[in-house]
């Protein structure tokens, strides 16, 4: 990939123009032949033609009045206009939904566009909105020239082909050229590329249709807009990335028919997915609707073959729920009840955040405090195991704008790179030696693992100066056994005096532990590790 130089007016022409040349060599069998001619033909324009063209593609909609396309670089843009035109990127026309009128035009314009509505011009916007569908109906004729993008699909297709996924888009390059991401280095191969056939890419691209549904309607808290997509949920596919998507989008409908207490929709369509949690929410509904047996059966398959360890402890706490526990204990006799875990309750004077001001209380009795929720052992996974997660594995890089492998939290992530990883942890004698050459190597470069901005060297020294090496390969080896989960849930602050040390987890007044913050202190307690919780009361 080539850079441009930041400053230049046409760098989103040639972010396009990047994007576009790995989908066509790696990826050219894949897309229709109307995108074919699209793309050949975008060729064959002039560069002026090509940036107006990409500019429109980057709008969040198709309709545009000409009149308002100015860009400083491009010049006069109705001869660029005529061109896209003439080659049919877009057509002009002066007829409209209203509904797309009404967002392209201003109060002003549409009062001047229809002088014969009855109206008083203090009305508000939605007002004459109203009005002139009254008097006009719902298709407008305009005395202002529209231009309407003709396949503007096209660049979420080439998106999804270049990243693999339906978040990311051209403004990934800007980031990346701009110097506020770096990212490492690794082949991108033609045998990398995700998708299979062309239905494959279709499909994705309806459930991410129907994702952005269900999100919208969730955030403007319109519930029925949820409920109404489950006639719309594709069959199970056989592909298991689509799978996933598919039953992840299934559990967010469900997750909402329950919260509108339609108890029987909701089961069914947990019941279609194997994806967390539908079983835990199987089991929630089925205790709930009085079915104890059935619940119970979940519980015990969740126990003895869990998707992962959260899975594992929310099957713990269901089976210990007295209408389950009377038909008999699920729980394996060889499950240990945990130990109670170390508590410290502090009056403090809650002037500041609650972190801090632990923080200054534990500084005052002489240690020497960092927050790194979250951040220090992931960051020493990161660092100790960086030339691994960034391995050229088939299928785990498509596009050079990538924190970590594509398969990082898939289930079988640990076994493509065993090898690897059991060669390394076999060097744990040797952690410091590869933490601080990949720190060095590779500072300020995007880890999916590494929070630059938390870390910092005298932190990391500190950690593996005071872990000794079994503890230090149990705490990765926790990680890599279920990295999605056990990547969240670390202690608020570490701290070190002379030659002691400790984790501390920060409660303050009305707060709890949560069930992954419980997890990881358990497991310090079972190796050692000093950890404890603070609970703050305020100072009066």
């Amino acid at each position: 990939m080539t850079q441009p130089d930041p400053l230049s007016p046409y760098y989103y022409h040639h972010n396009f123009q990047n994007l576009m040349d790995l989908v066509c060599e790696r990826d050219w069998d894949l897309l229709t032949s109307n995108e074919r001619h699209w793309l050949t033909t975008f060729q064959q324009l002039s560069f002026k033609a090509q940036c107006l063209l990409v500019r429109l593609l980057m709008r969040r909609h198709d309709w545009f009045l000409a009149d308002s396309l100015h860009y400083h670089e491009l010049g006069e843009t109705p001869p660029l206009l005529d061109t896209l035109a003439e080659h049919q990127f877009i057509r002009f026309t002066y007829t409209a939904p209203s509904e797309v009128l009404f967002k392209l035009l201003t109060k002003a314009q549409l009062i001047e566009a229809f002088p014969d509505t009855e109206l008083p011009k203090s009305a508000s916007k939605s007002q004459w909105q109203q009005a002139i569908e009254a008097t006009y109906g719902n298709t407008l004729d305009s005395p202002y020239t529209l231009v309407v993008c003709h396949q503007p699909n096209i660049l979420p297709v080439l998106s999804l082909l270049y990243f693999g996924n339906s978040r990311q888009d051209l403004s990934q390059f800007v980031v990346a050229e701009l110097g506020i991401q770096h990212f490492e280095p690794y082949p991108i191969r033609q045998a990398d590329r995700l998708f299979n056939d062309r239905a494959q890419i279709d499909d994705w691209l309806h459930l991410s249709g129907l994702n952005e549904t269900a999100w919208q309607a969730r955030k403007n808290k319109q519930p029925k807009d949820v409920l109404a997509l489950a006639p719309w949920l594709p069959a199970p596919f056989d592909w298991a990335p689509l799978e996933r998507k598919r039953q992840r989008l299934v559990n967010r409908i469900a997750r909402e028919f329950e919260r509108q207490d339609d108890l029987s929709s909701a089961l069914s369509l947990y019941q279609t997915t194997t994806q967390p949690p539908s079983q835990e929410r199987r089991a929630r509904i089925l205790i709930k609707q009085g079915d104890i047996k059935a619940a119970a059966t979940i519980i015990a398959t969740m126990l003895q073959a869990p998707h992962d360890e959260e899975e594992l402890d929310v099957a713990y706490r269901l089976a210990k729920q007295k209408p389950v526990r009377v038909l008999g204990s699920l729980v394996p006799s060889t499950h240990a009840k945990p130990a109670s875990l170390p508590t410290e309750t502090l009056a403090l004077p809650l002037n500041q955040r609650v972190e801090k001001e632990v923080a200054d209380y534990y500084r005052q009795q002489g240690w020497q405090v960092w927050f790194s929720e979250n951040s220090l052992l992931n960051a020493l996974f990161g660092l100790f195991f960086w030339d691994i997660l960034f391995l050229p594995v088939r299928g785990a890089f498509l596009n050079p704008f990538q924190r970590g492998p594509r398969d990082l939290y898939s289930d079988d992530f640990v076994a493509k790179r065993q090898t690897q990883i059991d060669q390394r942890l076999a060097e744990i004698d040797q952690a410091r030696e590869w933490v601080a050459q990949h720190y060095q190597q590779k500072h300020g470069t995007t880890n999916e693992w590494v929070n630059w901005s938390a870390i910092e060297w005298p932190l990391l020294e500190a950690a593996l100066t005071n872990l000794n090496q079994a503890q230090l390969r149990a705490c990765f080896q926790r990680i890599l056994f279920d990295r999605r989960h056990n990547r969240r849930g670390h202690p608020d602050l570490f701290m070190c005096r002379g030659t002691s040390y400790q984790w501390v987890e920060v409660k303050g007044p009305g707060d709890t532990l949560q069930p992954h913050q419980t997890r990881w202190l358990q497991f310090f307690q079972q190796y050692a590790i000093p950890a404890k919780v603070a609970y703050i009361t305020p100072d009066e």
